[in-house]
C-alpha cells in the first residue's frame, strides 16, 4: 500500500510541476504578445499621422 501512495505522490509531484511550468510559460507568452501589440499600436498610430488620418480618440 505504500508503494501505490509513494507512486502516487510522486506522479502528483511531477504533473504539479508540468503545470506550473506550462503557467510560467503562458504569463511569460501573454507579457510578449501585450508588448508586441502595444508596438503595433504605436506603429500604426505613427503611420495614421504621416498620412493625416485622425486620431484613434476621435473615431470613438
Amino acid at each position: 500500500m505504500r508503494l501505490i501512495y509513494t507512486f502516487l505522490a510522486v506522479r502528483m509531484i511531477r504533473l504539479a510541476r508540468f503545470d506550473l511550468a506550462r503557467s510560467e510559460r503562458l504569463y511569460r507568452d501573454g507579457d510578449e504578445a501585450f508588448e508586441r501589440s502595444r508596438e503595433r499600436m504605436r506603429l500604426a498610430d505613427a503611420l495614421a499621422v504621416r498620412a493625416e488620418l485622425p486620431s484613434r480618440a476621435s473615431l470613438r
